[in-house]
């Protein structure tokens, strides 16, 4: 049965970790939303409800983040201030060991885990396959949306369309297409066609616009890189296709179970060659989740030797720790291309590490009594 300190511990750690993965939830959705609400709203046309839906969506994802960290700041807070009012002297005394004084935090600290797995294997996910799905479903029952005046489009693949204004939905005034390298970004364009007065047509069934173009000019690179131009007063229609995909394979927008039938029974879209990048994101999501955990054994040591009632010594101390745990996994995904087996060791390796010097730091406070 939990003893008094168990619940005072648990209570402590655990209220500092709700109050924190509110603050950091909230930092990192707004950074998002400010980042992504250009381009939500003007370059890709999304209504401004769809923000909000962007926001509720954007939740499970950042607290796949937030509660490591946050749990991380609460131990590290909790166990500087237990140290520094001679709290934990006081429980040793009274015959209390480190690891039992640890326990309650270490098992809060699997539960914050089990929560991760749930997130990272179901909901991070499918919010990120929702959010994609939305701004879907509005291009689809409103195509315009792609041809709206004074904004610089680049949603259709291999081309970039700017248009100064509208007569009404079918007629466009002052229309500006680029044609893109689909090799490379930042190549110079490999064409430019202008057309004073634009009249258009849609074919939803075809995902298409034909464009009947009006005092026309346009540009264009030969084999040899000369520059060709040409003119007309009037052109064969265009056809300009907007493709729109459902829902995608990538690995990050699948939750768990369905990873796992996709690497039982492959479909044939899928190349057999890239199958190990879905096993990876398996492994990603069971890692990371163990992140409350590992964390948690390396700050309650760190926690009680900081022995500061200052507040910002422990959540500047949570800010490189996180960094680095943070570093390690962006170090096995970047290394993932060149050898997919040392980026999957690297995965754990966080962990490892943390799990493996919180005994130590334990183990070594300890002995010194």
């Amino acid at each position: 049965m939990p003893s008094k300190i168990d619940r005072y511990l648990t209570k402590q750690v655990l209220m500092s970790t709700l109050f924190a993965v509110m603050v950091l939830s909230m930092v990192l959705i707004l950074g998002n939303v400010f980042k992504e609400i250009r381009d939500l709203l003007v370059n890709k046309g999304a209504p401004v409800s769809f923000v909000l839906i962007f926001v509720l969506q954007l939740l499970p994802f950042s607290l796949v983040f937030t509660i490591p960290w946050a749990y991380l700041a609460a131990v590290l807070l909790t166990f500087g201030r237990l140290s520094s009012d001679q709290e934990i002297t006081a429980l040793r005394s009274s015959g209390m060991s480190l690891y039992r004084i640890a326990a309650p935090v270490l098992l809060l600290g699997l539960f914050f885990s089990g929560i991760c797995l749930w997130l990272n294997a179901t909901h991070a996910p499918r919010a990120k396959a929702a959010i994609k799905m939305l701004l879907y479903d509005e291009i689809k029952n409103d195509p315009l949306r792609l041809l709206d005046p004074g904004v610089v489009q680049s949603r259709l693949k291999g081309q970039k369309i700017y248009i100064d204004g509208r007569v009404d939905d079918y007629t466009l005034i002052g229309f500006h297409a680029y044609q893109l390298s689909t090799e490379d970004r930042n190549a110079p364009p490999l064409g430019y066609l202008y057309s004073k007065r634009v009249t258009l047509d849609t074919e939803s069934k075809n995902q298409q616009f034909d464009l009947q173009l009006n005092t026309g000019y346009g540009e264009i690179y030969d084999a040899k890189g000369n520059l060709q131009q040409f003119f007309a007063s009037k052109a064969e229609p265009w056809v300009l296709t907007y493709p729109l995909r459902g829902r995608s394979l990538k690995p990050n927008t699948l939750d768990n179970q369905e990873i796992a039938e996709i690497l039982k029974n492959p479909p044939p879209e899928i190349p057999t060659k890239k199958l190990p990048q879905y096993a990876f994101e398996r492994d990603k999501r069971f890692s990371f989740s163990l992140a409350p955990l590992a964390l948690a054994f390396i700050g309650i040591p760190l926690g009680m030797n900081s022995r500061r009632k200052e507040n910002s010594a422990g959540i500047v101390m949570s800010i490189i720790i996180a960094f680095g745990y943070f570093l390690l996994l962006i170090l096995a995904e970047e290394t993932r291309a060149d050898n997919l087996v040392l980026s999957q060791c690297l995965l754990w390796l966080p962990n490892i590490l943390g799990v493996g010097l919180g005994l130590w730091f334990l183990r070594k406070a300890a002995k010194t009594g």
